[in-house]
């Protein structure tokens, strides 16, 4: 006997307006899921994913593609029960594998029987609105195969869902190419990966198509972390977090999170879109390489991160849940800029700080492209108010950020006080800290010691942070942005449960908890296990760095320095140790300002015209930088300071460029994936010698060579020069940047601009030049400092028909080493030409001569010299009755 749950509803997919759900509009706002909970690991367990849900839906969530593989029935029944909608997805590759032990093993064999099992447990899920059967399948952008295995799946899931509860789709990320387009001729509705911009010419191309956005967003953020200013797009950073601002964006994403939210709904005709991702998993830690993913609007510990916010403004309704929200939290160095935003439901909005309102901002959520009120405040200690309004300016929600000082009790929040003791129910504890006033303290990050004891266990420990390696099966973790996660599980006994939080000098925290009598669920198998008791570790780490600048913030010709000292909280903190850097916005370190350290003091001397900040950042005894605080400065009036050619360039300096170029990873920078890109770096100084020789480390997703057109100057301005096309090639890795050196046609000298031409998607990090040691070079005859004499002529590569008291000097040349001998190309018309090669030094000057001999072509002569050591000019002199052609000279070592 099978007993299954059902549901009616009736669906209907209109290419021109968009989805129906029982005869009613719906836009599907959606949200891409791995299989995994966080601390608990990938086995399912019902509460936890009920968790998972509930926070979904209540950020306006309303379907779910189940990325990239089968659901569990769990996630099935949850979802009929609660009405959110599925696309159920199966397959992340076909026959063409995208790892060496991937699914593509089994394909051949497999696909029939698990499309089977797959389409026939969950054809009568109401909730199913779709069949997807791949995720940027690569197959069908190689070759007409991948449009006949798209059949050929089509056909099997029709075959065990002849009523067709469920339309057959795909998301993909080759949709703006022509296989596969064909390919998506063979499903029922066409989803795009990353490809928004694609909608309205396709949507006109092939009119009959159903579109929506299969995976879209992917911007990364980390909970309660805040890079500045909001208006610098960035990608990765110092303490490998990435900014919850909104400014913290991938090259393949969306542009930013309001972006992405108005291109899916003006497109009537889209169904919607499914946003990469709802919660963060464990694994893909782009852009870095930690230990979980940054994509999420939640966190692994359940946590939501301030991007939750904005679609939760956007797709609720202010009618039956008015929302407001702040951030970023209150507690900043005095004086720096911070960028305030405030996201709300509500058609209006007004912020205040310590009562004096600082404007109001109006929202169109139908229409408006801007979904958001936005300030930009010098920090003042004391309470940020948010009001929203109706359209009758009645105050319909408040949220408000309050400045706080140091943790001083633990507080501890359940979502629950009973659990069934069936072996798997759970609780989710909630553990933060209050300042002595009694404010949440955002930012703090105080190790807590955790205790269950009773009916209960802990199961979990999780504070969402992608750099926090202490185990989640331990008893000991941090805070991470003021909070942590204990997750209870039950036993198979009735009664009390204690849960215990301690934390060095903090007010400990205690919750009586109960489990009671409960069904246990014949068939499943539960280890009572819990977490292992963690090594004890004693430490208090550093929360906050504040910064106090003693003099100006605006540097000019009367006023280049100033004084910065830095504070630590709390005062009893275990770790001392501070970091100190200039910067550009970026995290770039910057040439425009100098930085003398004097253990918590700094004197800054600023060197040139630009915006710069101030950084300074504790690793608290871990191996990468965790806290990082900084000040902004300006510099006018003293001049531009160049770029050293021979120092690491990051791409993120890029300052020409004929597109929008996206953010590439380690602050490099990131070409259009279609198109070309002109990625140019101004004000490089190569000096009066330059270089022939560079160095790129580059992340291509391919190992097929890559053609780069390397110019100086910009390609579109007059009297730019291509210099060389060099064929970049190394195995593809991915996320991970690789060397080529290539050797260039000329040097390049002077002051001057570089650009990169690309028609391929790659990320560039940087790029340096091999300073050249001049003495020791091939010396062009034309690279003299300066030539005079009777008679020569200069020609396209030498210097010809050198004739009577002719001197080519050649200055800077710094004999470190010393030489042994020079070889000489040239050509001697006349039986022997003597060339005097005269050294000028601060230690006087020293003349030697060679004998040059005839030859009808230029030949090359190695002649010995007496070595000569230090920076010398050099000249070569030649005196009446000379006739040589000179074409190249070098010393050698």
């Amino acid at each position: 006997e099978i007993r299954q749950h059902f549901g009616f509803r009736t669906l209907r997919f209109d290419k021109n307006e968009g989805f129906f759900l029982n005869d009613t509009y719906v836009k599907l706002h959606g949200a891409c899921m791995h299989h995994d909970l966080g601390a608990l690991g990938a086995a399912m367990n019902k509460t936890a994913l009920r968790r998972q849900l509930v926070m979904l839906k209540e950020m306006g969530i309303n379907a779910i593609r189940t990325s990239h593989n089968m659901p569990a029935v769990e996630m099935m029944e949850l979802a009929d029960e609660m009405g959110i909608l599925i696309v159920s997805e199966a397959f992340d590759m076909w026959e063409r594998s995208k790892t060496e032990y991937d699914y593509a093993r089994f394909f051949p064999e497999w696909h029939e029987k698990d499309v089977a099992s797959w389409i026939r447990r969950d054809r009568n899920h109401p909730s199913i609105i779709m069949w997807s059967i791949g995720n940027e399948i690569y197959d069908t952008h190689a070759g007409e195969r991948g449009r006949e295995v798209a059949r050929m799946l089509r056909k099997l899931v029709e075959q065990h869902d002849p009523k067709k509860n469920g339309l057959v789709t795909f998301g993909s990320n080759y949709m703006p190419w022509e296989n596969t387009q064909k390919a998506a001729e063979e499903v029922e509705v066409v989803g795009y990966n990353y490809a928004e911009y694609l909608y309205d010419a396709h949507h006109k191309k092939y009119p009959n198509w159903i579109i929506y956005g299969s995976e879209t967003a992917s911007t990364v953020q980390s909970r309660g972390i805040y890079h500045f200013p909001f208006s610098q797009s960035m990608l990765a950073n110092d303490d490998e977090q990435c900014s919850s601002l909104g400014n913290c964006t991938t090259s393949w994403g969306a542009k930013g999170t309001e972006r992405c939210i108005t291109d899916d709904r003006d497109a009537r005709f889209c169904l919607g879109q499914f946003i990469w991702t709802g919660f963060d998993y464990i694994g893909e830690p782009t852009p870095y390489s930690t230990k979980n993913s940054y994509f999420g609007q939640i966190d692994t510990a359940g946590f939501a991160k301030d991007s939750f916010y904005i679609y939760q403004s956007a797709w609720t309704d202010y009618r039956k849940k008015p929302m407001i929200h702040i951030l970023p939290y209150w507690d900043f160095n005095e004086g720096q800029l911070i960028d305030v935003r405030v996201f709300s439901n509500a058609p209006k909005i007004e912020l205040f700080l310590n009562g004096e309102s600082l404007g109001v901002a109006e929202i169109d959520h139908e229409n408006g492209k801007k979904l958001s009120g936005d300030w930009q405040i010098p920090y003042r200690k004391g309470i940020l108010k948010a009001l929203a309004y109706d359209e009758k300016d009645q105050v319909i929600a408040v949220d408000e950020q309050r400045s706080f000082g140091d943790a001083a009790v633990l507080k501890m929040e359940a979502d629950k006080t009973e659990l069934q003791a069936d072996g798997q129910d759970l609780i989710f504890v909630t553990i933060s800290s209050q300042d002595a006033e009694g404010n949440y303290v955002a930012n703090a990050n105080n190790r807590i010691e955790v205790e269950v004891s009773g009916a209960g266990r802990l199961v979990g420990l999780d504070n969402g942070s992608s750099t926090d390696y202490d185990s989640y099966k331990g008893t000991s973790k941090r805070l991470f942005s003021g909070k942590l996660l204990a997750i209870i599980a039950a036993k198979f006994e009735e009664g009390d449960i204690r849960v215990r939080a301690t934390s060095g000098g903090l007010k400990e925290s205690e919750l009586l908890l109960k489990a009671v009598q409960g069904k246990i669920t014949e068939g499943v198998s539960t280890t009572l296990t819990e977490n292992t008791k963690s090594e004890p570790k004693q430490e208090i780490p550093i929360r906050k760095i504040n910064l106090i600048n003693h003099g100006v913030k605006q540097f000019n010709a009367n006023a280049v320095s100033t004084k910065i000292t830095a504070e630590i909280y709390p005062a009893s903190a275990t770790y001392h140790d501070l970091e100190w850097r200039v910067t550009n916005s970026l995290g770039i370190e910057t040439n425009i300002a100098e930085i003398e350290v004097r253990g918590k003091e700094a004197v800054i001397t600023a060197k040139g015209d630009g915006a710069f900040r101030l950084r300074c950042f504790t690793t608290n005894g871990r191996p990468r930088t965790e806290i990082i605080s900084e000040l902004e400065f300006e510099v006018a009036g003293l001049g531009n300071v160049n770029l050293n050619a021979f120092d690491f360039i990051s791409g993120g300096l890029y300052n020409a460029s004929n597109c929008e170029l996206g953010n590439g990873n380690d602050r490099g920078v990131a070409t259009l994936r279609d198109g070309e890109s002109h990625v140019g770096f101004r004000n490089i100084d190569f000096g009066e010698f330059g270089s022939d020789e560079i160095t790129m480390p580059i992340f291509y997703n391919s190992s097929d060579p890559l053609p780069i057109e390397i110019w100086e100057g910009m390609p579109e301005e007059e009297g730019s020069s291509r210099i060389d096309v060099v064929s970049y090639q190394a195995p593809a890795r991915w996320n991970t940047y690789q060397e080529n050196t290539f050797k260039l046609s000329r040097r390049i000298k002077g002051i001057t601009t570089i650009c990169f031409v690309l028609k391929e998607k790659i990320h560039l990090k940087g790029f340096y030049f091999k300073k050249l040691e001049k003495a020791y070079e091939r010396l062009s005859a034309k690279d003299n400092t300066r030539i005079f004499g009777d008679s020569f002529k200069i020609t396209e590569d030498a210097v010809e028909q050198i004739g009577n008291n002719v001197v080519l000097e050649y200055e800077n040349m710094n004999f470190s080493e010393g030489f042994h001998k020079i070889i000489i190309c040239g050509r001697s018309h006349i039986d022997r030409n003597t060339i005097h090669v005269r050294f000028h030094g601060e230690n006087g000057d020293i003349n030697q001569i060679v004998e040059f001999p005839y030859s009808d072509e230029y030949i090359e002569k190695e002649f010995t010299l007496d070595s000569v050591e230090g920076n010398q000019k050099v000249a070569l002199v030649f005196l009446p009755g000379s006739n040589f052609d000179l074409k190249w000279f070098r010393f050698k070592r």
